[in-house]
């Protein structure tokens, strides 16, 4: 009996103690709740009139309007690593210290995620880009009679694979075959070019370097036609 009343009130000593941490981490959760509501609302705000629903519209990741809007996407991102930021911090306060340092690598990977989305949108933005213009270049160029051409959608490839390697480096992810997938990938690409060029492209590529050679005999003057004195044959 004494064993149990001593056991009940080591419990209850150890209740009251844990009592001002306890309202201490409850009070961190709500005000760590209400400034993610606000400032996922701000973001939302701001996100929006600054165009971001628009940028991620262009890159062709979204919609403008709706739940699946970027702005709003931006919002509960923003809310959800508030939250849980306080909820490491409600964990440190209750000694909970497993599950704070937990949160706390998690919270450390956060801005390497956040820069290989950077890097990833800035790629396929200038993809994009760059495969605009170098359709629009041919269209103007050649009278519009060429539509579709292969070398737009390549250099887009490439812009946008260029990207992906950067994005998975930054990530951290297996940093080795990261690097010799995409010395590989160079490899391949130079490889390919100079078959095609050499075997495919060995007549077009002839007639251009004699079309320079000529161009550039004729600038620096020794185009000029060599008079061969004439031989006489003498009668047999």
């Amino acid at each position: 009996m004494e064993t149990t009343v001593d056991w009940l009130t080591l419990a209850f000593g150890k209740l009251v103690a844990f009592l001002p941490s306890l309202i201490a981490g409850l009070v961190v959760l709500l005000v760590g709740y209400i400034i993610g509501v606000l400032l996922a609302k701000a973001t939302r705000v701001l996100a929006h009139r600054l165009g971001f629903d628009r940028f991620i519209v262009r890159l062709g990741l979204g919609e403008p309007k709706g739940e699946s809007a970027a702005s709003n996407v931006l919002g509960k991102l923003v809310f959800f690593f508030v939250m849980v930021a306080t909820i490491m911090q409600t964990a440190r306060v209750w000694d909970l210290t497993f599950v704070a340092a937990g949160l706390a690598r998690f919270l450390a990977y956060v801005p390497h995620v956040l820069a290989a989305c950077v890097v990833f949108a800035v790629a396929l933005f200038l993809g994009n880009w760059v495969r605009d213009r170098l359709m629009r270049g041919a269209v103007e160029g050649e009278d519009r009679r060429v539509r579709i051409s292969v070398l737009p959608s390549a250099v887009r490839a490439g812009i946008i694979a260029l990207g992906s390697f950067m994005a998975l480096r930054e990530l951290q992810i297996a940093p080795e075959i990261v690097n010799a997938a995409f010395i590989l990938l160079l490899a391949a690409a130079a490889v390919a070019t100079a078959l095609a060029f050499g075997l495919g492209a060995r007549d077009v590529a002839g007639r251009v370097a004699q079309s320079w050679y000529d161009r550039r005999r004729v600038q620096t003057g020794f185009a000029r036609d060599i008079e061969m004195p004439s031989v006489e044959r003498q009668p047999t």
